[in-house]
């Protein structure tokens, strides 16, 4: 019985382990905005490279479920959504139309 706990125990860890290795960064996203370029978000470019928690965006800027903010470019260039960050002084401007090829593409 202590072996079968054991056992369980060790795969129970390693299963919470890999799952969470696996959802880390949470992928490349892509939306596709009316009359422009499509935008590609690479999670783990903002998550790693940047050494950002999960938390620092979602559920105060964007929502855990995809399709559940809706976006667009006045909203962000008020200092919404990506503009929180995107704003020159944390990283390039998006009200900059020299950055615009940065993530439409």
């Amino acid at each position: 019985m202590k072996r079968a706990n054991e056992l369980f125990l060790i795969l129970f860890l390693v299963f919470c382990v890999s799952t969470s290795f696996a959802d880390l960064g949470g992928g490349d996203l892509t939306f596709k905005p009316l009359n422009a370029k499509p935008v590609f978000f690479n999670h783990n470019k903002h998550v790693e490279s940047k050494h950002l928690k999960c938390s620092a965006c979602h559920n105060h800027i964007f929502e855990m479920e995809k399709g559940s903010s809706i976006m667009d470019m006045s909203k962000i260039n008020k200092g919404q959504f990506c503009g929180i960050c995107h704003n020159a002084e944390r990283s390039f401007d998006v009200k900059d139309k020299t950055n615009c090829e940065k993530c439409h593409k």
